[in-house]
């Protein structure tokens, strides 16, 4: 019962990772305007990702000001982004995940 028991809390937390390792993504910074930053999204930009959702990146909360195409502005505290250079990669993540948005199977 016990072994079950742990193979299934294994397998929810697989699953629980794999489905947030999707929803993220990473790019490069192409600009810095005060809290907001401009990046590109490497690859296809997953489906949480519109204008006024709550993502976690740098540590904190951060909130998605526009989305353009690859494109997109995310306004960061100003310490945060005053750290930060253009160029560099960032990965941001949704700030919780929607069981609508998780892999779904065949």
């Amino acid at each position: 019962m016990l072994k079950k028991s742990l193979t299934l809390l294994l397998a929810l937390v697989l699953v629980s990772v794999m489905a947030t390792a999707v929803l993220a993504f990473k790019g490069p910074i192409t600009a810095v305007d005060g809290a907001v930053l401009t990046m590109t999204v490497d690859g296809q930009v997953p489906p949480w990702v519109e204008k006024g959702a709550l993502a976690k990146t740098l540590g904190g909360l951060a909130k998605i000001k526009a989305v353009d195409g690859q494109e997109l502005q995310i306004k960061v505290k100003k310490s945060k982004a005053k750290k930060l250079k253009v160029g560099e990669v960032i990965e941001v993540k949704p700030k919780s995940v929607d069981p609508s948005q998780m892999l779904q199977g065949c």
